[in-house]
């Protein structure tokens, strides 16, 4: 598998900051081959972001001129809107906080932050840029079509197939090619149920996911007992996939991310306890 160059940005205006982020990211020379870019401020961070096509930007909060949240929020007219931004700062305010969350950030390395930090987010990014296949079950064309585009805009790299019924789909797993299943509940024939315990016959380590307008405790309690990974109320969003993946792949959750529980029942239950 021919994997593509990294490149990176390293936006902050302390020599020692910047060398911690390189000798992270250096970790990973030997897997890929990465381009890293350093700079001391945060015009000349915007600039690079605006020339090339940046996929990781570790960005200090506070730097002269132009500071980090700025351009993380300047980033989405740049050649860069779909990198991962990192922001790195000793604290980060409410204010900070709440605009760097709107815009997209992805993480916050607080200073100070080890090599093995930054590693581990580069190794995130490659685990997120592997391709994932997936299998979309509804009868609905609509909707399978929907769900396609919210996969395509998620953070994660899927290789995206379809079934219109639990038959289908049964006979596309006995591949054994899908890692991952989104099955909508209300389907013709055998429900989404009934189909992801046939698919717990083939396999234990598959991700399986239920998709339904409804959110019933007995329908997402019967989905957790027949081995249900997650359950997806619709409609739902390309953040709430990156959740799940997360969960599947059993990656630390970014501090931007969004927080969810797999099964609404369990926040349910918390809050009774």
């Amino acid at each position: 598998m021919i994997h593509k160059m990294i490149r990176v940005l390293v936006a902050d205006d302390s020599g020692v900051a910047r060398e911690v982020v390189n000798d992270g990211i250096k970790v990973h020379r030997n897997k890929r081959y990465i381009e890293i870019d350093n700079v001391d401020n945060g015009r000349a961070a915007l600039d690079i972001l605006k020339k090339k096509q940046i996929d990781i930007a570790f960005i200090d909060i506070n730097m002269p001129g132009l500071k980090g949240p700025d351009v993380v929020a300047a980033m989405r007219e740049t050649k860069s809107t779909d990198c991962l931004a990192v922001v790195i700062s000793s604290n980060m305010d409410e204010r900070a906080e709440a605009m760097l969350k709107h815009f997209g950030a992805y993480h916050f390395l607080q200073k100070p932050f080890r090599t093995e930090d930054v590693a581990d987010i580069v190794a995130t990014y490659m685990v997120m840029t592997t391709s994932y296949p997936i299998l979309i079950v509804d009868d609905s064309a609509t909707m399978r079509k929907l769900t396609r585009k919210i996969l395509e805009n998620s953070r994660f790299d899927f290789e995206i197939a379809e079934a219109d019924s639990a038959q289908a789909a049964l006979r596309a797993l006995s591949t054994g090619k899908f890692k991952i299943v989104l099955t909508d509940f209300h389907m013709p024939g055998v429900d989404g149920i009934e189909l992801a315990g046939s698919i717990r016959d083939l396999s234990s380590k598959i991700g399986i996911y239920m998709m339904s307008t409804n959110e019933t405790t007995y329908l997402e309690r019967s989905a957790a007992f027949v081995g249900i990974s997650g359950f997806l109320k619709k409609p739902f969003t390309p953040q709430d996939i990156d959740t799940i993946m997360h969960e599947y792949l059993d990656i630390n959750a970014p501090k931007f991310g969004k927080v969810r529980d797999m099964f609404s029942f369990l926040a349910r239950d918390k809050k009774a306890s």
